[in-house]
């Protein structure tokens, strides 16, 4: 799974003048007829001479022709299990970076000074990240689940099977109630652990969402028993036997993605217009986002799908500006345009440990009233 601590150290990596960075994003999906010839070899060999044609110099045709060449070597011994490939690379410092995604891709390269992280960030944010119980009143297995690939995490939990005893005629009624009730205490305890340890594997994996899944009984008892930290991510339960494997855990969350990714995006668009009425710590509209961006104030950004604003950037202190702005309203020095001004803010939001999340359908039409794009601040 990728974890964001990757994509922030990609980030990271400073710009070299003279020396830009590879970006590829390849659609591998295997079930496509396309791609059952290894049709995804001719695409990024297309992709690349579309950039090398449109460079200027013969030096910098010669700097990506190196990077274009690792990643053509790589791609020719690749064997796709994944739907998308994703590659950054920069030959000046020996650095190479790939992933599969379990999700769809669109085939797209890029050739500039920094990552274009914008079609990576955008895939992960529709992709919630979930953390699934799997339990009934004796055993509980503990899952992650993110971009289509689920992992099971041993070991985070193990409990002594509750063992039931039976008794025979009305003479040990008294006995059967006594060993009810204690197989009920520990069933109990048992559900407290699960919610617990699920407690821990939240603050490891920081999760989005979370489903319960197993026996009616024990997915409503242990509901009852979750924390408020846990309840608020709580998407829903499932039945589901303990026994299941993780692929059909998988294919059982699914149902829940899309719905409560919506629906997530909607509230969260309603409370940061409400929050930026009142002027506190949000605000929206581009050039207010902008200006909390070069202060370095930005801890979330929202944007609606499809918006794509001009815009430039100083040549001095690299504020970001709106289009229309040749003098930098921080430093007073000269500002030129930015191919993509959206991927500069997302840049700069990620690279400071910033959230970003790109919204869609109903949400996105409500964002578009207020601009299209704001932010929560830091402070």
């Amino acid at each position: 799974m990728i974890a964001r601590e990757e994509v922030e150290r990609v980030v990271a990596r400073n710009s070299k003048p003279g020396s830009p960075m590879l970006s590829v994003y390849l659609d591998v999906d295997p079930t496509q007829e396309v791609n059952r010839q290894r049709g995804f070899e001719p695409a990024l060999k297309n992709m690349l001479r579309t950039i090398e044609g449109q460079l200027n110099s013969d030096r910098e045709r010669k700097v990506f022709a190196g990077n274009a060449l690792r990643v053509m070597r790589f791609v020719s011994g690749y064997k796709p299990t994944a739907q998308g490939l994703v590659m950054f690379g920069r030959e000046a410092d020996g650095f190479f970076w790939h992933r599969e995604l379990h999700a769809p891709l669109r085939n797209d390269a890029h050739w500039d000074d920094s990552p274009h992280l914008r079609p990576l960030l955008e895939t992960m944010d529709d992709y919630e990240r979930y953390g699934v119980i799997l339990t009934d009143k004796a055993r509980a297995r503990l899952f992650t689940v993110f971009l289509g690939e689920i992992e099971e995490h041993s070991g985070v939990f193990t409990a002594d099977d509750v063992r039931h005893t039976k008794t025979v005629g009305t003479d040990h009624w008294r006995s059967q109630t006594h060993f009810e009730r204690t197989s009920d205490l520990h069933a109990l305890w048992h559900l407290k652990q699960v919610a617990e340890k699920m407690v821990l594997l939240a603050d490891a994996r920081r999760f989005d969402r979370l489903v319960l899944a197993g026996p009616v009984e024990a997915t409503t008892e242990l509901e009852r028993l979750l924390p408020k930290r846990l309840l608020a991510r709580l998407a829903g339960s499932m039945a589901l036997s303990v026994e299941a494997t993780g692929l059909q855990v998988l294919e059982a969350t699914r149902r829940f993605e899309r719905p409560a990714l919506r629906e997530m995006e909607n509230d969260l668009v309603k409370k940061l217009i409400a929050t930026a009425a009142k002027k506190v710590q949000a605000d929206t509209g581009l050039l207010a986002t902008l200006n909390a961006l070069n202060k370095n104030r930005v801890w979330r950004l929202l944007y609606a799908e499809g918006f794509a604003p001009q815009g430039r950037r100083c040549a001095d202190c690299t504020a970001l500006m709106g289009e229309g702005q040749p003098v930098c309203d921080h430093c007073g020095g000269n500002t030129e345009p930015v191919g993509d001004l959206i991927e500069r803010i997302v840049e700069r939001v990620v690279g400071v440990g910033g959230k970003v999340e790109a919204v869609r359908g109903p949400a996105a039409e409500l964002l578009k009233e207020a601009g299209s794009i704001g932010a929560f601040m830091r402070f």
